[in-house]
């Protein structure tokens, strides 16, 4: 789930670059829900990762309530 890949994100330090197309996905869902800030690919660009820049402030939020957001 998007939340969960938050967590774990949220224990590494960033940034980071993610090549995972899942994980990319996930993070599409995060960047639209206004808890990540992210710099991803476009689908035709040809290139095939995002780089995770930081948590925002909303998503530092949701992490210290520990209550699993409703995501778009």
């Amino acid at each position: 789930m998007p939340y969960e890949y938050l967590r774990e994100i949220a224990q590494t330090r960033l940034p980071i670059t993610v090549d995972d197309e899942a994980s990319i996905d996930k993070l599409r869902v995060l960047r639209a829900a206004d808890l990540v800030s992210v710099m991803l690919p476009h689908p035709q660009s040809g290139i095939h990762h995002a780089r995770v820049l930081a948590i925002t402030s909303k998503g530092r939020e949701v992490l210290a309530t520990d209550q699993e957001p409703l995501l778009p």
